[in-house]
């Protein structure tokens, strides 16, 4: 667009958003699952929890992501969506001296009062930890990234 000296003008384009709130957490199975993982692992990058999820849809239990493989590297718009909004809530942190993600106190709380049933979430956290060896690698590399 031309202003009438010739000149560009700059037009500002707003994006509305729903804003996400705790309850809406709550309504998110998906996004609790996160949570208990998380919370079980105690601290994962968001790279690890990406190929962790990728591989557990590959075991048989599909959470409902879609995920890209180009090579070596997974990825998940979806995902990175989810973990963003629960680090916009709060729930979820980043630990800047590793880049790695984990439970704030809120969201230990959270998970206290909102959690999934123990039935539930038990068969998750037994293929988390079948897992583990896939993911320690990744977890190690972006360790090592972060050092001077």
């Amino acid at each position: 667009m031309s202003a009438p000296g010739g000149g560009k003008t700059k037009e500002l384009k707003i994006i509305t958003r729903q804003v996400l709130t705790v309850d809406d957490v709550k309504k998110n199975k998906n996004m609790k699952i996160i949570l208990h993982i998380v919370k079980h692992l105690g601290e994962v990058s968001e790279k690890g929890l990406t190929r962790l999820l990728y591989e557990m849809k590959e075991k048989g239990l599909d959470l409902g992501y879609q995920f890209v493989k180009i090579g070596k590297v997974i990825g998940s718009k979806d995902l990175h969506q989810d973990i963003m909004d629960l680090l916009y809530v709060g729930l979820l942190e980043r630990n800047p001296a590793k880049n790695k993600l984990r439970l704030t106190r809120d969201g230990e709380e959270f998970l206290e009062k909102n959690g999934l049933p123990e039935e539930e979430i038990k068969p998750i956290l037994s293929l988390v930890d079948q897992l583990k060896p896939v993911i320690e690698p990744i977890e190690a590399e972006v360790e090592m990234r972060r050092r001077p």
